[in-house]
Parts: structure tokens; sequence; C-alpha cells
């Protein structure tokens, strides 16, 4: 998924901070903790609100183990964080923004949403991927399956299972970008008194 910049006021936050009782020499602690917060509140909120309302979802576990924050996260030296896809197998950014998803090489093989069956976590099963079918021949842009006889001059049913195209259009149909410059900025605001706590109370120490 592309980076997207949020731009914050962080004169505005650092006096907000001040007001609240914090010192000058604990404002770039409290900005990074404040950002971290953030980021990880709108990571939550990336996975758990935006791409399930916006796609069906097959692998409940999938945008948990895509999305992080890890090593981007904001430090006093450097007051930046970013959300990535570590994963990079769902195509998130044209997700994003819409586009069209090209083969490498050959073409894409898209599955039928009738005939080929999926596990619960969302992957074609084993023994239905295009490497694996039995009983399974090429006409024009198809794989098609013959079903109970195995020869190919046998007669009978035969299902359709994939469809081969060199490319496939995406729609821009997940409001990454908007979600997350929303909530980043609401959750700045909300962690930001959280953020002066914990500095205050690590200075007592």
């Amino acid at each position: 998924m592309p980076t997207l910049g949020v731009d914050f006021d962080f004169s505005q936050i650092a006096q907000r901070a001040m007001d609240l009782g914090a010192t000058a020499d604990q404002i770039p602690y409290i900005m990074a903790t404040t950002l971290n917060m953030a980021a990880e509140n709108t990571r939550s909120y990336l996975i758990e609100t935006t791409w399930p309302s916006s796609v069906t979802v097959r692998n409940r576990s999938f945008m948990n183990a895509a999305l992080t924050t890890k090593g981007s996260r904001a430090t006093k030296g450097d007051l930046t964080v970013e959300i990535y896809d570590k994963l990079g197998r769902a195509n998130l950014s044209l997700h994003a923004k819409g586009g069209t998803r090209r083969a490498k090489g050959g073409n894409l093989s898209i599955p039928s949403s009738v005939n080929v069956q999926r596990t619960s976590g969302g992957a074609v099963r084993t023994q239905q991927q295009p490497k694996n079918l039995r009983n399974s021949f090429k006409r024009g842009r198809f794989i098609f399956q013959r079903q109970g006889r195995s020869t190919r001059t046998a007669k009978g049913r035969i299902k359709l299972m994939y469809s081969l195209r060199p490319s496939v259009p995406i729609r821009q149909d997940v409001p990454f970008y908007k979600d997350f410059a929303e909530v980043m900025r609401q959750e700045m605001t909300l962690n930001l008194a959280i953020a002066v706590i914990r500095a205050m109370s690590t200075r007592r120490r």
C-alpha cells in the first residue's frame, strides 16, 4: 500500500501539551508517543472497520498480518510513523486507488466463483489450483475440468474452472486514504493527554 502523508501542526499540539503540564524537553517524547498510539489505533480501525465494510472478507486474519507499523514507528528524533503492507499479496494499493492488475508473465488465472472452492481462509483449495487440477484442459482463454471419466475422448460433464486474462481491472473500493487521514487526526487529539501523563509519570520516577 503506498505511503499516505498526513501533516500535523506540531506547534499547536506542543502548546496543548504544555497547557496540560508538560515541559519543553518532554515535547519530542510526547509527540512520538502520541503518533505511535494514533497509528496503532488507526491500524486497528483499517483492519476491523475499513477493510470488512468494503470487501467480502474470506480470511479474517489476513489484514492483521498484512498491516503493520513495525520498523516505521516515530522516535524523539524522527516524528514520522507509517502503516504499511508487509505482505504485498492482496493488491491493497489498487483497492485504495483503483487500477489494473497485470500478469507478470502469461495470464492471470481467474477462478470461477461457482466451481472453484476456497478454504475458510479464502485461498483456493490445493487440489483445485490450476497446476493441481486433474482431468483439466485448456480451450482458448478458459480452463475446464472433466467430471467423472478422465480420458479426453470420454463423454461427460465439464465445468469451467478458470478464465485466463492478461490483466484485470480493480476498482477503487476501499477508502484506506480517507479513513487513515481522518482517524489519525482524531487519535492524535484523543491520545495527547495520555502521552503527557506518561511523560510526567516517567519524570517523577
